[in-house]
């Protein structure tokens, strides 16, 4: 019982002495002093059941209390990055989720509005934007003048701008699924 006793004071006089500056070693890797103080508070509580390092020198220990508080440490940053990613992949899940509907409903009005215009302002899009094809390319294949395939992309995109001005960025990227 006496031994135990001594050992009590040991583990003691160990934490006045090297808690603070423990402390302040692990606030290099975390960023709260609470986060700080729990890592030196369980390095000390796993000490408890190693008998034989408190009973080694003094070298040893201040050692080994620094080894454990730096690998405590880069254990709950790893831990908490996990955690971080994992949170990442859902919150882009739910933006991925709600964009794609949103995407839908914009895609299906500029179908629409393709719909509308001209069958050959059409194609000329849609090869353009889909297919990326040239100019020249678009121009050989409807047996059609370059001018005209530039005169025909321009109304057409013009006609797009005027109807979905809000959603202009959107209208570039979507023109690509189209």
């Amino acid at each position: 019982m006496e031994t135990l006793n001594s050992f009590n004071l040991s583990i003691k006089d160990i934490f006045d002495k090297h808690a603070k500056n423990l402390c302040l070693y692990a606030l290099n890797y975390l960023k709260t002093d609470a986060d700080a103080e729990d890592i030196v508070q369980d390095v000390f509580m796993r000490c408890w059941g190693k008998k034989e390092i408190l009973s080694s020198g003094e070298k040893v220990i201040k050692t080994y209390l620094f080894n454990s508080v730096r690998n405590a440490c880069l254990d709950k940053i790893e831990k908490k990055d996990i955690m971080c990613y994992h949170i990442d992949m859902i919150k882009q899940e739910v933006v991925d989720e709600e964009t794609s509907t949103f995407d839908e409903k914009i895609l299906q009005e500029i179908k629409n509005e393709l719909a509308q215009m001209p069958e050959q302002t059409q194609k000329i899009i849609t090869l353009i934007f889909m297919q990326n094809m040239k100019y020249q390319e678009v121009a050989n294949k409807l047996h059609i003048s370059i001018n005209t395939v530039k005169t025909l992309l321009r109304n057409g995109i013009k006609h797009l701008r005027s109807h979905f001005s809000k959603h202009l960025e959107l209208l570039v990227f979507l023109c690509k699924k189209i």
